[in-house]
């Protein structure tokens, strides 16, 4: 799916900065600037997520990432993404094999930055992007297809996350985090599915590794 590499070659690509930070000695930032009345600071970080997010009656889960610099410690922006992880075989649409969902989206967000103490912080954010879901034949039933077969039905959608988050620093540069998402679309009309049947609410918790 090319949403997958899509993340996978952003976090690739981006991971020198991370390891920049790592070899700086201040623990706020890693570049900072003066500005006419105040210093700036920009500082970054790079988060793993898993969340729990109902699914036509099932449960599902998403495994999320983002990359983000955080300019005067409050304020971030950066690349998101979430991968649908939904392990149910349906039949409904064929009569020749079984099949799995697959889901994913990537996006740039804002988000804001409330710190509380030096150890805890909430963050309010909005992620906009585009995603794909696809209706693809289980490998045993694809085996045999050509590659463009595989594929029952495919469908592109806008999405709009809105998300709140309690961080609380862990170790050094390590945060836990809990976090709440509402997630909209625009109408999917992926064959037998309902025009929204992606948009709905998640919850889980994050691992995060940052400068900020």
């Amino acid at each position: 799916m090319k949403t997958k590499v899509i993340i996978a070659l952003t976090i690739l690509a981006l991971s020198s900065v991370c390891t920049k930070a790592q070899e700086s000695n201040n623990k706020n930032h890693i570049w900072s600037f003066e500005g006419k009345k105040k210093t700036h600071t920009i500082g970054t970080y790079v988060s793993l997520s898993g969340t729990y997010s109902p699914l036509k009656g099932d449960n599902a889960y998403w495994l999320g990432g983002r990359i983000g610099f955080v300019f005067d410690k409050k304020w971030t922006i950066g690349i998101g993404g979430n991968l649908l992880n939904y392990d149910k075989k349906l039949d409904q649409l064929v009569t020749d094999g079984k099949y799995h969902l697959e889901a994913g989206y990537t996006g740039m967000f804002i988000e804001h930055l409330v710190p509380l103490k030096d150890w805890c912080k909430i963050s309010i954010s909005w992620l906009s992007g585009i995603g794909t879901t696809t209706y693809r034949y289980d490998k045993e039933y694809a085996e045999s297809r050509t590659w463009y077969e595989e594929i029952i039905d495919t469908e592109r959608f806008a999405v709009n996350e809105l998300g709140v988050e309690l961080q609380l620093r862990v170790y050094k540069n390590w945060w836990l985090g809990a976090q709440a998402n509402y997630r909209l679309t625009s109408p999917i009309e992926l064959e037998g599915e309902d025009d929204f049947f992606l948009r709905d609410y998640s919850a889980g918790i994050s691992v995060k590794w940052g400068v900020f």
